[in-house]
């Protein structure tokens, strides 16, 4: 059987269209649509045996030769960007783990620092009272 060119109901709301592979197409109705639409749909996507007015044939043709080079023009943009965005998105990944862990370092030294000026609080202001004469600090702020 054709497996590429003109075919009736490639699609079930289009009449005709040019099918690029009939077997994975096929592949993809057997696979993916309701059940209950399978069999119809594979009976009438079939190849266009009759000749098409030129225009057809000709818009067609050149439909395809614009489908291969956006299909061109893809796999080289995708390329690149991978070659890019893989290593970057490694680079990302690999920095948040450290921005994490040294986020965590950084609560649990807080949280140990602000213990040990709790428990400490008398000789502190012990401290404070000998080194600041005359300070208005109230226990919250230096402004009454």
């Amino acid at each position: 059987m054709q497996k590429t060119g003109f075919f009736w109901h490639v699609h079930h709301r289009k009449l005709i269209e040019w099918c690029f592979d009939y077997t994975e197409r096929a592949t993809y109705i057997k696979n993916s649509k309701p059940e209950n639409e399978r069999t119809l749909h594979l009976r009438l996507f079939k190849p266009v045996i009759g000749s098409l007015p030129e225009e057809v044939t000709k818009a067609g043709q050149v439909y395809i030769q614009a489908k291969r080079a956006y299909d061109q023009a893809w796999q080289a943009y995708y390329d690149r960007t991978r070659q890019a965005y893989d290593p970057a998105r490694q680079a990302y990944y690999q920095a948040k783990r450290a921005y994490n862990q040294a986020w965590q370092v950084y609560i649990q030294a807080e949280q140990v620092y602000e213990r040990a000026l709790k428990d400490n609080t008398q000789v502190i202001n012990a401290l404070h009272l000998i080194e600041c004469l005359n300070c208005p600090w109230n226990g919250h702020t230096i402004f009454s």
